[in-house]
C-alpha cells in the first residue's frame, strides 16, 4: 500500500472549493502557523488536529475551551480520539468539513496496558500515578556509547524490504547521526559560554533525532538536584506540572546511570486519556545520560508527539553517544566557568580596595557596572564583550590607587593642578593592567572612559568611533552614577534631571547610541536606584 494520505474539503459556504490534505498532521485552528488556519471566531485558536495514530486516522479535541465544540457526524468529541472514516463530516463551531479522501498504512495498533496495573514481562516505571513502559535502556561506558554510535547503527539494522531505497535512507539516517556527533564537537572548540553551548548542542541533537522537544538538565553542585539548563520546542503543550520533561525518568536515568527509551506512551491506556497526550504532549520519550569517564552530569531529555513515528532503539544510540560525546566538553566548560567567576570575584575585590580609599564613592564601581552591563543588553552586545564589560568595568577606576591621598580625599572641588593630577587615574590604570596578560582587553575602557565623542576629552582627545565602544558604554553609566551620587559640595541630581542632562550632551560628551541605549534600560535603572 502507498503512503497514508487524507483529503479534508470544504462544505460549509465560508469553505466551499477549499480542500486541504495531508500524510501526517492537520492542525486546525485561529494561530496563523497552523496547517489549517480558519479565521472564524466560532473556533478556538489550536482547536483541533487529524492525523495517523496506530495504523488509522484519528480526529483529535485540542480546545480546552468548553464554549468551543468539534462535532463528528453530530457527534461530540471530546476526551478520546475519534477514527474517522470516509464522507465523515466534521463540525467545527460554525464551519464544516467532509473527509474527501482517506487512505490508511497497515500497521498493528500497540497493546493496552490494563489500568489494574502493568503486563508480565515488560519494563515498566510508574511515573505520576501512570505506568510508563521502558523498551530499551543503554548502560554503556563512555567509549563504548561512541562507538556504538557508530556500529549498532548499521549492523543492528535490518536490511529494509523497500531493497536499495531503503538502504539509501538508513546511510542517510547514519550520516545524519555522524554529522551531528561532529557539529557537537565543532560546538566544543568554538564556544566558551556555557549557555550557549548548551543551546547549539541540543538545537542539533533535536533536529538530528526529530523530536519535538529537548532539555538538557544539569546536577546543581549547591542543591544536589537535577535543573534545566536549556530548553528547546515547538511550543506544545508541556505536561500539567509545567514541565516539559518526565522528572520520574530523568531521576531514574541519573540514579541508575542508564540510557532510557520508552518508545510509546500511547500503548498505555491510562496515558492515552491523560490530558498531556491529548494536548499534544510527550508520547515517545529518550532519557541520556551526560556522563564523562569521571562523573554524571546531568541527564539528556527528548520526546516526540502523538502524531510522530515513536523513537527507536538506534534513535536512543544515537542520543546516548552524543551525550556521552559532548558531556566532556560541558564539564570543561563548567569548570572554566566557575574560574570566569571566581576571576570575576577577585576583580571585584581589587575594587573594592580602591573605593575604600575614596570614602565618597562607596558602591561606585558597582553600579556603574550594572548600568553597563544594561547597556550592554540594550545593544546586544555579543557575549565575549559584555563579559569584557563585566571584568573592565569594576576596574575603570583602578588607577586612583596611585592619586595621593590628599587630592582623592578632598572634601571640596580640585584645583586646576589638582585636577590635573587626577586625570592621570586612566593612565595609570592602564599602565597597571599591561602586566596583567588575562587583563589586558580591559585596558580600553581603564585608559579611555573620559574621552568625550566631540574629542575633548582625556587622555588621548580620541572622538566619535575612535573611542572603544566600551569606554563610550563606561562613560555614559559613570557620568549618570556621578549626576545621582552625594558629594561634599553638592547634592545627588533627581533621576530626570541626570537623565535630561545625558539626553542634552549626547553627541557631545557621549556617543547617541549609548545614551538612548541607556535611556531604553531606564526602568531597571531607576529600580537600581531605588535599591538601598
Amino acid at each position: 500500500m502507498g503512503q497514508p494520505r487524507i483529503v479534508l474539503a470544504g462544505v460549509c459556504p465560508t469553505l466551499a472549493g477549499l480542500t486541504w490534505h495531508t500524510d501526517r498532521v492537520l492542525r486546525i485552528g485561529r494561530q496563523s502557523h497552523l496547517e489549517v488556519v480558519l479565521r472564524d471566531f466560532s473556533i478556538d485558536r489550536i482547536h483541533a488536529e487529524v492525523g495517523l495514530s496506530g495504523g488509522r486516522w484519528i480526529l483529535r479535541h485540542l480546545s480546552r475551551n468548553p464554549l468551543y465544540l468539534t462535532l463528528v457526524n453530530g457527534e461530540p468529541v471530546r476526551a478520546a480520539d475519534r477514527p474517522l472514516l470516509p464522507q465523515d463530516v466534521i463540525q467545527l463551531g460554525k464551519l464544516t468539513l467532509r473527509v474527501a479522501e482517506l487512505d490508511t498504512a497497515h500497521g498493528a495498533t500497540p497493546a493496552a496496558i490494563s489500568r489494574n496495573g502493568p503486563p508480565e514481562g515488560d519494563h515498566f516505571i510508574r511515573a505520576s500515578g501512570l505506568h510508563v513502559r521502558v523498551q530499551a535502556t543503554a548502560n554503556r561506558t563512555w567509549h563504548e556509547a561512541l562507538e556504538a554510535a557508530i556500529t549498532q547503527r548499521g549492523a543492528d539494522t535490518p536490511v529494509p524490504r523497500n531493497g536499495l531505497a531503503g538502504l539509501v535512507q538508513q546511510n542517510r539516517e547514519l550520516t545524519q547521526g555522524m554529522m551531528t556527533l561532529l557539529r557537537a564537537n565543532q560546538h566544543l572548540t568554538r564556544l566558551s559560554d556555557l549557555d550557549e553551548l548548551l543551546q547549539c548542542i541540543l538545537a542539533d541533537t533535536v533536529a538530528a533525532l526529530g523530536a519535538q522537544r529537548g532539555t538538557i538538565l544539569l546536577i546543581d553542585p549547591a542543591t544536589g538536584e537535577l535543573t534545566p539548563c536549556a530548553t528547546l520546542g515547538t511550543g506544545l503543550t508541556t505536561s500539567r506540572s509545567g514541565r516539559a520533561y518526565s522528572r520520574t525518568l530523568i531521576d531514574r536515568c541519573f540514579r541508575l546511570g542508564e540510557s532510557i527509551l520508552c518508545r510509546d506512551a500511547r500503548s498505555d491506556e491510562d496515558l492515552a486519556h491523560a490530558q498531556s497526550v491529548r494536548a499534544g504532549a510527550m508520547t515517545s520519550i529518550i532519557c541520556a545520560v551526560l556522563r564523562s569517564p569521571r562523573n554524571r552530569l546531568g541527564v539528556l531529555h527528548l520526546d516526540r508527539g502523538p502524531l510522530q513515528e515513536n523513537f527507536t532503539e538506534n534513535d536512543l544510540y544515537l542520543a546516548d553517544a552524543l551525550a556521552a560525546n559532548v558531556a566532556v566538553g560541558i564539564e570543561s566548560a563548567q569548570l572554566v566557568e566557575q574560574q570566569r567567576q571566581q576571576f570575576i570575584d577577585t576583580v571585584h575585590t581589587l575594587a573594592r580596595a580602591v573605593e575604600m580609599r575614596d570614602p565618597y564613592t562607596a558602591n561606585h564601581t558597582g553600579r556603574v557596572t550594572e548600568y553597563s552591563l544594561l547597556v550592554a543588553d540594550a545593544l546586544q552586545l555579543p557575549a565575549t564583550e559584555r563579559y569584557q564589560l563585566q571584568l573592565g568595568t569594576p576596574l575603570h577606576d583602578i588607577g586612583k590607587i596611585g592619586i595621593d591621598d590628599a587630592i582623592l580625599r578632598k572634601p571640596g572641588r580640585l584645583t586646576a593642578a589638582e585636577f590635573e593630577a587626577m586625570k592621570t587615574h586612566t593612565t595609570k590604570g592602564a599602565s597597571m593592567l599591561t602586566a596583567l596578560v588575562n587583563l589586558a582587553p580591559m585596558i580600553p575602557i581603564v585608559k579611555h572612559h573620559h574621552e568625550r565623542f566631540d574629542g575633548t576629552g582625556y587622555p588621548d582627545r580620541l572622538s566619535g568611533e575612535q573611542i572603544p565602544l566600551s569606554a563610550r558604554i563606561v562613560a555614559v553609566a559613570d557620568a549618570f552614577d556621578a549626576m545621582t551620587s552625594d558629594r561634599p559640595y553638592r547634592r545627588a541630581l533627581p533621576a530626570d534631571k541626570a537623565f535630561l542632562e545625558l539626553l542634552n550632551t549626547a553627541g557631545t560628551h557621549f556617543d547617541p547610541r549609548c545614551v538612548h541605549a541607556f535611556l531604553k534600560a531606564r526602568p531597571q535603572v531607576e529600580s537600581l536606584l531605588l535599591r538601598p
